[in-house]
């Protein structure tokens, strides 16, 4: 399969949290592809391996605290695979207080609390319309 942009839109949800996973791939999933990893290291394999056998990922929504590679490890990352990466917004869901120059920085879109799902969806859907 090649790397071209699928008609419908691919999101990876990357949470150490299998709530919160479960969660947002359930409002997610009938809209857009959906796939998840329960940690940083497991979501840049997913973003690898959709890169080389596609549909490639629109967009990924990440939790900012997990062990290992935590969030902003991974946007950075996300950012430096690749030229194609470089164009993939990142949002940032986090419980702690972080400012918009902060979430900037490390190259994400938006950052939004964890408490506040109902932005992530409104959030997901500004960033790719359906």
């Amino acid at each position: 399969m090649s790397n071209e942009r699928s008609a419908v839109k691919r999101i990876l949800i990357v949470d150490d949290n299998p709530l919160i996973l479960q969660s947002l791939s359930d409002a997610f999933s009938g809209d857009y592809l959906v796939d998840v990893a329960d940690s940083g290291e497991e979501g840049l394999t997913v973003l690898e391996q959709a890169a080389s056998n596609g549909p490639v990922i629109d967009l990924i929504i990440t939790d900012l605290n997990m062990p290992g590679i935590d969030g902003y490890e991974l946007a950075h990352r996300v950012k430096e695979q690749n030229h194609l990466n470089r164009y993939i917004p990142v949002i940032m869901l986090t419980s702690m207080e972080i400012t918009k120059e902060e979430a900037r920085a490390h190259g994400c879109a938006a950052y939004i609390p964890k408490s506040d799902m109902k932005k992530v969806v409104s959030m997901t859907h500004i960033l790719l319309p359906r």
